[in-house]
């Protein structure tokens, strides 16, 4: 028998975000057994750090299980992965040696929302380090943005930082009022242009969406240019549940910790829709690998 058609002893779902991934791990009852976290896992910015990191938040699993390498071979596997959706994403990961019995690749959106509506109907709005919406309508999902923040992903952590160095250096020029924000963003590269010019070189989109607590906690103090900055970000993130509303979404988590800072933004007219998630998006991954969750 092929053993892609055996039944798995365990099955094991990962999220890989833009700052961080985590591994879980049930065996074929749905009890858990072990779950751990690891460093970046955006397979499309840095597809040599995600392969590393999520192999090795999968091994330091079945450590803590007290299980050994074979059985990774009875394993049945999920990699929901912030980046899949870009062109050639999904090849570079199955193209890795993986010790798993079978696995499968989607972007981490589709496990969020898989997880969050338990594989049933509705929608999911993730917003951290990136922005992702999915809608799942009579059985059939549809992905929205998660096209990485120099293209898409307004109201992301990363569009919320770059957009801060953005207005920090409005400030610094006087073409816009300085605030405690934009000085406190200057304060962080020492108010050198130098600095912040390295910085641009080199900064991945969680480096950008490291300004957001400050972002928030100024915006909290209804700073001008923090207020703005939110309130920008905000828009763009109504602009799709509009439209998650209009293809028939009736129910919508709003998901990630950016998402959460939004809710006192967000339009009144939204309120209905609003729902807690079911289940978390590394259940949503292990249900996508036929295991039980709880």
């Amino acid at each position: 028998m092929d053993v892609s058609t055996m039944a798995a002893d365990f099955f094991l779902g990962v999220d890989g975000g833009g700052t961080h991934c985590r591994v879980r791990l049930r065996d074929a009852q749905g009890a858990l057994r072990a779950e751990t976290k690891g460093g970046s896992a955006n397979i499309f910015t840095d597809p040599a750090e995600a392969l590393t990191n999520i192999a090795d938040a999968c091994h330091a699993a079945f450590t803590i299980a007290g299980l050994g390498d074979d059985a990774m071979g009875r394993t049945a596997a999920c990699f929901g992965l912030a980046g899949a959706n870009m062109a050639g994403a999904v090849a570079r990961v199955e193209a890795h040696t993986w010790p798993f019995q079978t696995l499968r690749v989607e972007h981490d959106g589709i496990i969020a929302c898989v997880g969050a509506h338990g594989g049933e109907d509705g929608a999911i709005a993730a917003i951290g380090t990136g922005a992702v919406y999915v809608i799942q309508v009579g059985g059939k999902l549809q992905t929205f943005g998660g096209w990485g923040f120099m293209l898409s992903d307004q109201g992301s952590g990363a569009d919320l930082g770059r957009e801060s160095l953005r207005r920090t250096l409005y400030a610094q020029d006087g073409i816009i009022e300085r605030t405690p924000f934009t000085d406190a963003v200057w304060a962080r590269f020492d108010g050198s242009m130098d600095n912040l010019h390295r910085f641009a070189e080199t900064a991945k989109p969680r480096d950008y969406g490291a300004l957001t607590p400050l972002l928030l906690e100024h915006a909290e103090r209804n700073d001008t240019v923090a207020r703005f900055i939110v309130e920008r970000g905000q828009t763009g993130v109504t602009l799709v549940l509009d439209h998650l509303v209009k293809l028939g979404a009736k129910r919508i988590c709003i998901m990630g910790g950016l998402g959460q800072a939004y809710q006192k933004y967000f339009p009144y007219r939204f309120r209905p829709y609003f729902v807690s998630p079911r289940h978390d998006a590394l259940d949503g991954a292990l249900i996508l690998a036929g295991g039980r969750v709880q």
